[in-house]
């Protein structure tokens, strides 16, 4: 029986890195509540009560709240789902590290954008549009020079991110990105080359202190403008001589949204010309990226970032293992997944460090090569970069993914980082 004395806090999203989320909370002393539309997510059977509703509605997570008694409303590793922790929380007069304002301005790729631009922060030339903006297209984007992104302003993950090659594909996807966004509205900008790279730091007393970098992967086989993702990556990708410039462009960025105290998510371009900004969160990696940050650099992203939400200062200090580590997210056809097999073995005999599933059995398989069509992700280590392809390789050979018809649907052709090991 739970003790009344608990005070309790409400978990927006039951994804897989929010079990560690609960876990800590219960350790110090917590009644933890988790938010999920979903019947079985898979930080569910962690937390001392799941409540089926929307984590994108502030309305409903905010009437939890109260029916719950809850002291605190936290999300760590979604986008959206953060932007309403902080919307409630702020409301309900709870901590939160940073003002709703700012994560509304965040949580829209063009205030984003916009933001950059007037703090002359590095990044892709672009334009902010509405749907009443396409009449006139032609003229709008004549200062941008194609291959083009589209983007939707405000969705989830890489939903509706597309490469664009001319003004009749731009057109036929600027309607996509609108039907995807809430607000309607989509950002444009011109297709920057270089090694994408996600950057997890955290923000101590104004500086920006990079604690992993990671080298992303491209999708094989896949039409640049149906989905622009990432298989995995590789970790740590050294900065070398450009550490320095690049945490004090992340020091300017923390400034200019007015963030202290707080971890930052970074997708950057890094080229011969410089870092380019792609977009970022003030939260940490969602997936595999906070096991993966601790594993690596000995920061723990979801202790820290339960501290932020509390108000408590956190001093980045890190302990590196000396270990190579790939993330590989695991893609599948579209369907109603069932299981994955071969895992065990793999696990058992060292090929793979860990296996972090994003779906359970029944849940559906998007069909658009996004965030949704990913059923998982598997970590590999090794003492070199040699060690982590070769078992990167094994793994994907001997790993199926099977949905309730007993169909074989594991994209195996996809993997980027194959192609870099051959």
């Amino acid at each position: 029986m739970v003790s009344d004395t608990k005070p309790t806090a409400v978990v927006l999203g039951g994804t897989n890195p929010h079990i560690r989320l609960i876990e800590l909370l219960q350790a110090r002393g917590w009644r933890v509540v988790l938010v999920d539309y979903l019947d079985a997510p898979p930080a569910a059977p962690h937390a001392d009560l799941h409540v089926q509703e929307s984590t994108l509605h502030p309305d409903a997570v905010a009437r939890v709240a109260r029916a719950q008694n809850a002291e605190l409303v936290i999300a760590t590793c979604v986008d959206q789902a953060n932007v309403v922790a902080i919307q409630v929380s702020e409301e309900l007069g709870l901590p939160h590290p940073y003002s709703f304002a700012t994560a509304s301005l965040i949580g829209n790729k063009g205030g984003m954008k916009g933001r950059f631009a007037e703090a002359n922060l590095p990044t892709a030339q672009h334009i902010f549009l509405g749907e009443d903006d396409v009449t006139d297209l032609e003229a709008r984007i004549a200062h941008l020079t194609f291959p083009m992104v589209v983007k939707p302003a405000d969705s989830n993950g890489s939903a509706g991110v597309r490469r664009v090659d001319d003004l009749e594909a731009l057109r036929l996807h600027l309607a996509t990105a609108f039907a995807i966004s809430r607000v309607r509205q989509a950002v444009v900008e011109e297709f920057v080359e270089g090694a994408e790279l996600s950057i997890d730091c955290f923000v101590e007393n104004g500086r920006a202190k990079i604690v992993l970098v990671r080298r992303k992967f491209d999708m094989l086989n896949v039409p640049r403008d149906k989905v622009i993702q990432s298989t995995g990556s590789i970790a740590p990708w050294p900065l070398e001589e450009r550490l320095d410039e690049v945490e004090e462009i992340l020091s300017k960025l923390a400034a200019a949204f007015e963030l202290d105290n707080v971890p930052m998510l970074v997708q950057a371009f890094l080229n011969d010309s410089g870092i380019s900004l792609i977009e970022f969160s003030p939260r940490l990696s969602g997936g595999t990226g906070s096991a993966v940050t601790k594993m690596i650099s000995g920061f723990d992203a979801i202790e820290a970032s339960l501290d932020s939400w509390l108000g408590n200062p956190v001093q980045v200090a890190l302990n590196p293992s000396g270990l190579w580590l790939m993330t590989n997210t695991v893609y599948a056809q579209p369907g109603t997944f069932d299981r994955v097999e071969g895992v065990d073995a793999l696990i058992d005999n060292g090929t793979i460090a860990r296996m972090l599933p994003y779906k359970t059995a029944g849940m559906e398989i998007g069909n658009d090569m996004s965030t949704r069509s990913r059923v998982g992700a598997f970590l590999v280590t090794g003492p070199d970069r040699e060690t982590v392809f070769a078992r990167t390789r094994t793994a994907i050979d001997q790993m199926e993914v099977y949905d309730t018809q007993g169909n074989a649907i594991m994209r195996k052709d996809i993997f980027g980082q194959l192609a870099e090991a051959d």
